[in-house]
C-alpha cells in the first residue's frame, strides 16, 4: 500500500472521458494513471497486472474542479472576518474542514487568496506533500493592500511601491503561490468599492517581484480605475470586477489577462442575519450590477476562470457548482462552464517550476479527477454530489470524508462574537 506521499497508480475502465481542451466525450476501456498522472486512455482493456482497478459502468470522468477565488480559513459565518480573531486551533480546524468540504463538491485544486496571517500556507504544505487529505492549494498568504484599504485590518499594509515590493517578498519568503494585490476598495470592508487603491507604480513593484519568482498575481478590482491600474501594472488575474465596463473587458482581452468573477459571493446576502449593515448596504446595491456586468463580461469573450470567494459571508467552501450554473444563466453553455472551473483555471493554480498540467483530461497531466453518473455537459446538477473523486491518482473515500465532516462540524458549531 502507498504512502499518503507517494504517488499512486489506478486503472479505471469502462468509462467516458471528458478530454482536451473542449472536453470532447470519449469512450474508454482503461485510464491509466502512474505515478499520480495519466499515461493513457484507450479503448482496450490490459491484462490486470494488480493496479487497483475502479469499474465505473459507463459513468463520466472530467478533470477535478478548481475554485480560483476562495479563503480556506474562514467559515462562512455571518460576520466572517470575525473568524480571523478565533484561536489557532479552530482556524486549522477550519482548515481541515473546508478542505474536506471541497474534497466533496469534487473540487481538487484551489487558490486561496488571502489569510489574516501564515495559516493557509501552513495548511497548504500539509495538502500538497500529501499528508494531510485535501484539495491541493495555491495560496498567497497575506493580501497586501494600502493604508486604510481593503483588508487593512487583516492585510499586510504596503504604501509605496519599496514597501509593496517588500511585502511581496515576505508572502514569497513563506511560501505563497500567488500574490494578492488590493486594486480598489472592497464590499466587505468600510469605504467605497470603486475607488482605486494601491496605484500603477506600487502595483507594477509588486508584479515585478511576484513575476520574478515564477507566482502570478491577482489583483482585487472592483471598478474600471483600478482595474485600468492593475492591468496596465502587469497582473495576470482580475478578481470580481462587479463595476467594469466595456473598456474594461477591451482591456482584459487585449492584455490576456483572466478574470475571475465570484458573483455568486453576493447571493445569500440580506439584512438582519448577523451581517454588517454596511456590508448589506453595499452588496444590496452591487448584487444586480455585478451580476449584469457578468453577462457582459461573458458576452464579450473575456478569459473567465472560476472563483467563489468562499468562506465569506454565508458563502461556505464547495459553491462551486453554483457559480458554474450563475455563468450559464448569463450566457454560457454548459460545456464554457465547466471549461472555466477546469481547462481556463488550471493554469492558475499551477505552481512555480510544476510543469505537470492540471485542468485537464489528457495524457501527461495530472490525475485530478471528478466521476459523474451522467454526462455534466447535459445537466450540470449532477455534480451537486459526485460518485468520485481521484486527486493525485487516489480515489479518495467520501464516505470517510461525509463522517468526518459530521465530527469536525461539531467542533466548530459555535460562531465567532
Amino acid at each position: 500500500m502507498s504512502s499518503p506521499t507517494t504517488a499512486p497508480d489506478l486503472i479505471l475502465r469502462n468509462g467516458v472521458a471528458l478530454m482536451g481542451g473542449e472536453l470532447q466525450e470519449e469512450p474508454f476501456g482503461s485510464l491509466v494513471v502512474r505515478a499520480g498522472v495519466i499515461t493513457a486512455v484507450t479503448r482496450q482493456q490490459p491484462k490486470a497486472d494488480g493496479t487497483p482497478e475502479l469499474d465505473l459502468r459507463g459513468a463520466f470522468v472530467l478533470p477535478g474542479l478548481i475554485d480560483c477565488h476562495v479563503h480556506f480559513d474562514l467559515a462562512a459565518h455571518p460576520a466572517a472576518f470575525l473568524q480571523w480573531e478565533r484561536a489557532p486551533f479552530v482556524r486549522s480546524m477550519t482548515c481541515f474542514h473546508n478542505g474536506l468540504l471541497a474534497l466533496r463538491a469534487g473540487i481538487t485544486s484551489v487558490r486561496d487568496l488571502g489569510s489574516t496571517d501564515r495559516m493557509t500556507l501552513d495548511y497548504s504544505l500539509q495538502v500538497n506533500s500529501g499528508r494531510l487529505p485535501g484539495p491541493r492549494v495555491v495560496a498567497a498568504g497575506r493580501p497586501i493592500t494600502m493604508t486604510g484599504g481593503h483588508c487593512a485590518d487583516h492585510g499586510r499594509i504596503a504604501d509605496g511601491p519599496d514597501e509593496v515590493r517588500l511585502a511581496v517578498r515576505e508572502q514569497l519568503a513563506d511560501g505563497a503561490g500567488v500574490v494578492k494585490l488590493m486594486a480598489t476598495g472592497g464590499i466587505s470592508s468600510p469605504g467605497n468599492p470603486g475607488l482605486p487603491q494601491l496605484g500603477v507604480p506600487e502595483l507594477a513593484a509588486g508584479v515585478e517581484e511576484a513575476h520574478k519568482a515564477g507566482v502570478l498575481v491577482a489583483a482585487h478590482a472592483h471598478a474600471p480605475q483600478g482595474i485600468r491600474n492593475a492591468i496596465e501594472a502587469g497582473v495576470d488575474t482580475i478578481e470580481h470586477a462587479a463595476f467594469a465596463d466595456d473598456d474594461s473587458y477591451k482591456q482584459m482581452i487585449a492584455a490576456g489577462v483572466t478574470l475571475v468573477p465570484t458573483v455568486v459571493a453576493l447571493n445569500p446576502i440580506a439584512d438582519g442575519i448577523g451581517i454588517p449593515a454596511a456590508t448589506v448596504e453595499k452588496s444590496l446595491k452591487a448584487r444586480e450590477i455585478y451580476r449584469a456586468n457578468t453577462a457582459k463580461a461573458i458576452a464579450a469573450g473575456v478569459r473567465i476562470a472560476a472563483g467563489t470567494d468562499a468562506g465569506t459571508a454565508l458563502n461556505p467552501i464547495g459553491c462551486l457548482l453554483d457559480e458554474l450554473i450563475m455563468y450559464v444563466e448569463r450566457g454560457m453553455s454548459t460545456t464554457e462552464a465547466l471549461r472555466a472551473a477546469t481547462v481556463t483555471a488550471g493554469p492558475l493554480v499551477r505552481r512555480a517550476g510544476d510543469d505537470v498540467p492540471t485542468g485537464i483530461l489528457a495524457v501527461g497531466a495530472r490525475a485530478d479527477l471528478v466521476i459523474a453518473e451522467r454526462d455534466p455537459r447535459a445537466d450540470l446538477e449532477v455534480l451537486r454530489r459526485p460518485r468520485g473523486v481521484v486527486l493525485g491518482g487516489r480515489a479518495v473515500d467520501l464516505g470517510w470524508v461525509d463522517r468526518t465532516l459530521a465530527e469536525v462540524a461539531a467542533v466548530l458549531a459555535e460562531p465567532p462574537t
